[in-house]
């Protein structure tokens, strides 16, 4: 009887270690979406002022730095990076 239900946890993990991929690639599709309409923003916003490179790194180096939720929303509404920070928790 063990055996069974030890056998039903690993495999309901290996399910749960199979998704791990797809929901990274998920979670980079809306990264760079975001990245991309923030420049695209950017560029509208800055258009006027002399000099500035849309899309400049502030950072000195050419390895990717993960950005920040705060850094990824904003220039979206308020209600985006609250629903992104806590997600479907409703309080009474």
């Amino acid at each position: 009887m063990e055996q069974r239900e030890e056998a039903t946890a690993d495999r309901g993990a290996g399910g749960s270690i199979a998704l791990l991929p797809l929901l990274q690639a998920e979670h980079d599709r809306r990264t760079l979406r975001l990245l991309r309409e923030n420049l695209e923003e950017e560029a509208q916003i800055m258009k006027d002022v002399p000099g500035w490179k849309v899309g400049e790194s502030v950072f000195h180096t050419d390895r990717w730095v993960t950005p920040l939720t705060d850094e990824l929303y904003h220039l979206r509404p308020q209600e985006e990076l609250v629903h992104k920070r806590f997600g479907f928790q409703w309080y009474m």
